[in-house]
């Protein structure tokens, strides 16, 4: 058994803040600077696609090392959850991640000089700074700088670097007091670059080019821009003490393509073999809805979009069988059965990509976030995938839930013009949160007990299992129980439950 794509296997080790690279890197001596940051591998939202039992077979031994990586995250999470009583009958479902390398679309990396003075990559491991380069190639010839970045990151890195490395080139004022460079990348093959660019706390001293008025750095990052559009760079940003200029000539954000079950264009569908994902229903052929999401530099994204689609399909997937209980049980009460479910409240909504997914399948759909660059590109994100039931709320979700938690149905669609028959049967909805690792408030978890379906994803299993045995085990049952492997090779993962309250 062995998975989509081919394990690392360039001598890798994780820590638990995230990927340590070993791969006979250039070492030097700690850097001195302040501004040189870590790697941005934190795994906030850990996620991950592809069932392990689907993937395209390949005999190599790092697909076993992958696999019995992935073989013991699942084993935690059964012993986890397995105390409490909350594993569901059917088990834990498990979803590999198609790729266990080129996967990541958000990176982030220090810069610091080689003793030739040329700028590098570089990340920080166990005190000292460990420089990447596009060639220190490993054995198999692979000359990535970072094996784990999605190729269109890939693609651009090895082009960035030699560009902001050209002295008789219009790049020095952006390549000037550089400390660090993030990239942000769709499936789609689209590029943001950031740069942070550091500035000194007089923001005086004559000859240094980070120090330059807004003008003039817009006048190379343009010429920066340009001379990387051919290999998919779409932005190039700076953040330098607090403030973000964006290249005029360019954009800030990138848009992501997701395809979910559920055509909304006649004759919309694309071939799929059956089996190969959640929620397909074993033909050569299923509907399908294409998607594309604002994803917006500087704020939350989902690192691994492949893991990502496979999470929404998911998830379609477990609100059809909500939809399909709801009508067994109805149908033994002499109810007509219905094709769409009463309201969805998603918590922690990000750009709205859930709740733009599994709009179709809802009567209405109320999200609340409390980034305003998030809620900005959810309301985008709404209007570009033709969404007319969906609504976004600029709010902590402690907050909007203690202004709502006990004040009766018309709390919880406070201000709406609703239909009274939807507003009476509040509680029959189905609430789906994507909380922070730390899980959910006392408010928050009150509010999102008192509904009937409830749809949790967890970044941290033991957020979850928290949860589970002071509230929801209590005024829920487990129904179904899923593992995504977002982060191959870290011991990180991401567990999603479908809740149905108790009789």
């Amino acid at each position: 058994m062995s998975t989509a794509g081919s394990v690392i296997g360039v001598g890798v080790s994780f820590l638990s803040r995230g990927i340590r690279a070993t791969r006979r890197p250039t070492r030097v001596a700690p850097c001195p600077r302040s501004s040189l940051p870590r790697c941005d591998c934190s795994f906030r939202r850990p996620i991950t696609v592809a069932s392990a039992t689907s993937a395209p077979s390949s005999s190599s031994t790092e697909d076993d090392a992958y696999l019995e990586l992935l073989a013991d995250k699942t084993k935690r999470v059964r012993e986890l959850f397995h105390g409490g009583g909350f594993i569901p009958a059917r088990g834990v479902e498990v979803y590999a991640s198609p790729k266990t390398r080129g996967y990541r679309s958000r990176c982030r990396f220090a810069i610091a000089r080689d003793d030739d003075g040329r700028l590098r990559y570089a990340l920080f491991e166990n005190g000292e700074v460990v420089m990447l380069g596009d060639d220190d190639a490993d054995e198999d010839g692979d000359t990535d700088v970072f094996p784990w970045a999605s190729e269109p990151i890939a693609r651009v890195m090895p082009v960035l670097l030699e560009r902001l490395n050209d002295a008789d080139d219009a790049n020095a004022r952006v390549a000037t007091g550089l400390s660090a460079v993030g990239f942000l990348a769709s499936r789609g093959g689209e590029v943001v670059v950031t740069l942070w660019n550091r500035i000194d706390a007089a923001g005086d001293h004559s000859g240094d080019a980070s120090n330059a008025g807004d003008a003039e750095w817009n006048d190379d990052a343009n010429a920066l821009l340009s001379s990387l559009r051919a290999v998919g760079v779409v932005g190039v940003v700076t953040r330098r003490r607090r403030k973000k200029l964006c290249a005029s000539n360019g954009v800030d954000h990138v848009w992501e393509p997701m395809t979910v079950p559920g055509a909304d264009v006649p004759g919309d569908e694309e071939s799929a073999p059956p089996g190969t994902v959640p929620g397909d229903v074993g033909t050569a052929r299923s509907p399908s809805r294409h998607l594309r999401y604002k994803q917006v530099e500087g704020a939350f994204s989902n690192p691994n979009g492949d893991v990502a689609e496979v999470t929404a399909r998911w998830l379609h997937d477990v609100c059809e069988d909500i939809l399909l209980a709801r009508n067994e049980k109805g149908s033994g009460q002499g109810l007509t059965p219905v094709s769409t479910l009463p309201w969805l409240l998603e918590l922690y909504c990000g750009n709205g990509n859930h709740a733009v997914s599994l709009s179709p399948r809802f009567g209405r759909v109320t999200a609340v976030e409390i980034e305003p660059r998030l809620v900005a590109a959810a309301n985008e994100n709404f209007a570009v995938n033709g969404v007319a039931n969906a609504t976004v709320t600029a709010s902590p979700a402690e907050t909007f839930a203690r202004a709502r938690t006990g004040t009766g149905c018309r709390g919880l669609l406070d201000g709406d013009d609703v239909d009274q028959s939807l507003a009476d049967a509040w509680r029959d909805g189905t609430v789906l949160v994507d909380p922070p690792r730390a899980g959910l408030d006392a408010d928050t978890l009150a509010l999102v007990a008192g509904f009937r379906s409830v749809l949790y994803i967890a970044c941290d299993c033991a957020s979850l299992a928290r949860d589970l045995e002071s509230t929801l085990g209590k005024t829920h049952e487990v129904r179904r129980m899923a593992l995504f492997d977002h982060f191959p090779g870290s011991r990180f993962c991401e567990v999603v439950v479908w809740l149905e309250a108790k009789a």
